[in-house]
């Protein structure tokens, strides 16, 4: 199965300089990691998923609530289309963090929830998708980090 991340950072996420750069650096190297876990493993009714992250900064703002904004399957491509969302106060609020381990836990939650969505859609297309081992192949790409 084929997991594809893209992202986008809205500007200065936090006071300190150079967080961005650590964010993008940390996506591109979550995209290796999720590339390995997934490359021979296989869901019956879906062969890719499509995240689109936003990440609003000082520059723009993508939404008011961090968390999954939008998700949708393509039956007919046997895809997930899904989109998740940082919103500015994101980095300053409970519990305070440094950027890398506040976004590893957003991208974390964010993913099994999206495992719950996919399970659920799945299921009403007659598909049984196992989220334990979803889950499973998600923590072992974020874990090295």
């Amino acid at each position: 199965m084929e997991i594809v991340v893209s992202s986008v950072i809205g500007g200065e996420i936090v006071a300190e300089v150079g967080m961005e750069r650590v964010l993008h650096l940390l996506i591109i190297e979550m995209r290796k990691s999720l590339k390995e876990q997934f490359v021979n493993k296989s869901f019956d009714g879906l062969d890719k998923i499509k995240i689109n992250i936003y990440i609003s900064g000082n520059v723009s703002e993508y939404c008011v609530k961090s968390g999954i904004t939008k998700c949708r399957y393509s039956q007919k491509k046997k895809e997930i289309i899904s989109e998740f969302c940082i919103d500015r106060y994101y980095w300053t609020s409970d519990p305070l963090l440094d950027v890398k381990r506040r976004f590893l836990l957003f991208i974390e939650d964010s993913f099994i929830n999206l495992s719950m969505f996919i399970k659920k859609r799945l299921k009403s297309e007659g598909y049984d998708f196992d989220s334990e081992v979803f889950k499973e192949k998600i923590l072992k790409s974020l874990i090295g980090l």
